[in-house]
């Protein structure tokens, strides 16, 4: 009963309401906003979004484009949150994030 009245007021595991399962990974990226290039790693990628450190110089609702060097794969993200020691983004297409999330795993699997 506890657990159902936590889940309704947005208190419960929030492992349990995340959408897509998140992969643990370490990969260089280059993330652009606005007018500025950032040199980012991605901690974690799912296919509906990822985690990049440093934290970026953006606002949550700012869109990004991120750009995988080894593979020149870009797509737009929009930041859904920033703390000091990161910065979450969201897929803006579900389609490209399932194909961002296995091509990414499969490139750094592999080495």
């Amino acid at each position: 009963m506890i657990k159902s009245l936590m889940s309704l007021i947005g208190l419960g595991n929030k492992e349990n309401r995340r959408k897509y399962e998140r992969y643990p990974i370490v990969a260089p990226l280059e993330v652009t906003v606005g007018d500025k290039s950032f040199q980012c790693e991605v901690e974690n990628v799912s296919a509906g979004g990822l985690r990049l450190s440093p934290a970026l110089e953006a606002e949550i609702g700012d869109t990004i484009t991120i750009l995988h060097p080894k593979s020149e794969l870009s797509l737009e993200a929009t930041v859904v949150g920033v703390d000091q020691s990161g910065t979450r983004a969201q897929f803006n297409s579900d389609e490209a994030g399932t194909v961002v999330s296995v091509w990414v795993r499969m490139l750094h699997e592999d080495g």
